[in-house]
């Protein structure tokens, strides 16, 4: 069995806000802003029980994925979303002149999506360590 690509990306939509996937989806690029941050998620669960490999021409994964592990993953591909907001800001911070910056793009609105990431990061972290703690004792069984 195998897990569409899809399935995984609802988990993440439910998490993430961005009218911009709208005009995304119209112009059929959402999927592949989507797969980008799949792919980080992907690298970053190193703890997972199952083979990740996807097969991108079928959009899906080798392997049949369980919800936990779809939630481990639509989280890692929040923090890749948050990651490339912050990033964003950081290059306009700089572009822009002190001023210019402090009206466009606030050092609160920074220091908020720092903060949100660290939680995700520790989110993240604390399904990881349930999820090998969970297989660890299914395979005492």
């Amino acid at each position: 069995m195998t897990t569409p690509l899809s399935e995984v990306y609802d988990f993440f939509l439910t998490k993430v806000t961005d009218y911009s996937f709208i005009s995304l989806n119209e112009t059929g690029d959402l999927e592949s802003v989507l797969y980008k941050h799949l792919r980080s998620a992907i690298v970053r669960f190193t703890g997972s029980a199952k083979d990740l490999t996807v097969d991108k021409r079928e959009q899906q994964f080798l392997s049949t994925l369980d919800d936990f592990e779809k939630e481990i993953l639509a989280t890692l591909m929040t923090i890749s979303y948050t990651s490339g907001k912050v990033t964003h800001i950081k290059n306009m911070e700089q572009i822009l002149s002190d001023k210019e910056y402090k009206i466009y793009s606030t050092a609160n609105h920074l220091s908020q999506l720092l903060s949100l990431k660290k939680d995700l990061n520790l989110e993240a972290s604390n399904l990881m360590v349930s999820y090998s703690y969970r297989n660890g004792l299914d395979d005492l069984e």
